[in-house]
């Protein structure tokens, strides 16, 4: 599986100022994946973050009539004292 999540606000740009923030706004992976109960878990094969390379990414996911739900584990993020990333996807 590939993913790519990218922030909504991202300006185009070639200096090194306006790279920089484009990488800082997206996360992105690919590699294979197993379904364990409800959630899946990714054998990271490439990533933009090469600490994850080779590592595992879990993630929750629970199926709502026609909307999946994934989401990251409970976890400290800064500014907060504790959050977790939420996508919904929806078939028409």
């Amino acid at each position: 599986m590939i993913v790519l999540v990218t922030a909504t606000a991202r300006e185009p740009g070639n200096t090194d100022e306006k790279l920089a923030a484009l990488f800082r706004t997206l996360m992105a992976y690919s590699g294979r994946y197993r379904i364990d109960e409800d959630r899946f878990i990714t054998k990271i094969d490439s990533s933009c973050n090469e600490a994850w390379n080779g590592s595992e990414q879990e993630r929750f996911y629970k199926l709502d009539g026609d909307t999946l739900h994934v989401f990251t584990a409970w976890m400290p993020n800064p500014g907060n004292p504790i959050g977790r990333g939420i996508l919904s996807f929806r078939r028409d």
